[in-house]
């Protein structure tokens, strides 16, 4: 019998086998016991995956090595109300409902100290409809990035639609217009539209410019 599929690396840190990283997501998933203890004053990075944030709380749904909170967004945040300096997100709303983003927003307007800014970064969907109606008006809209064309390789505007909505477990796309009303209506003030790495709060600045060309910049305030 042939083992060599199932011999383990010692070489290779137990924590970078997916397996063990599904188990461990599973056991703190949710698990008051792994709760981080987390500072008045803390900045959130929330949604980071392997994105992991110096001088944040990272929190994603899925455990990677430096994951301080492992938790469903869409549940109340183990915070107290008006204690946390800021809140970074970046392409993590996209892969919730609206209703589920909605209550992830609601939260982070709770946890937010007066004054404090939530900074957001999605998809566009404008920029993405805009490519594509160029596209058909005059035939030469060149694509946003080359990284993005389906699994059926057709390298066309098309594509990027279909991947927009059909990509890895997105379930809702904004576009600024959606995302200031409904932050808005949460009670956020100064919502606007903003540039990577430009804010109103410069600790809020950590942006990765791989999406930059794909990507709408929301900010707004308790």
């Amino acid at each position: 019998m042939d083992f060599s599929n199932t011999r383990i690396d010692f070489s290779r840190p137990i924590s970078s086998y997916s397996k063990v990283r599904a188990l461990i997501s599973k056991v703190r998933r949710n698990n008051p016991m792994f709760f981080p203890r987390i500072e008045c004053g803390a900045y959130l990075n929330v949604g980071c995956g392997p994105n992991i944030a110096s001088g944040y709380v990272n929190i994603d749904y899925n455990w990677h090595p430096g994951v301080d909170l492992v938790c469903d967004i869409t549940r109340p945040l183990p915070c107290g109300s008006g204690e946390v300096s800021g809140i970074f997100s970046e392409h993590c709303l996209e892969h919730l409902t609206l209703d589920g983003g909605r209550s992830f927003l609601a939260e982070c307007h709770r946890v937010l100290m007066p004054d404090a800014w939530l900074r957001l970064i999605v998809p566009d969907l404008e920029m993405y409809a805009r490519t594509y109606v160029e596209w058909l008006d005059r035939g030469s809209a060149a694509l946003p990035n080359e990284h993005f064309v389906n699994g059926t390789g057709v390298n066309r505007p098309v594509a990027l639609i279909n991947e927009l909505f059909y990509g890895p477990d997105h379930r809702f796309i904004y576009d600024f217009a959606a995302l200031r009303e409904l932050l808005t209506e949460l009670g956020f003030r100064q919502v606007a539209r903003r540039s990577i790495n430009e804010g109103a709060d410069p600790r809020l600045l950590i942006d990765d410019a791989g999406h930059v060309s794909e990507s709408l910049y929301v900010e707004g305030c308790k």
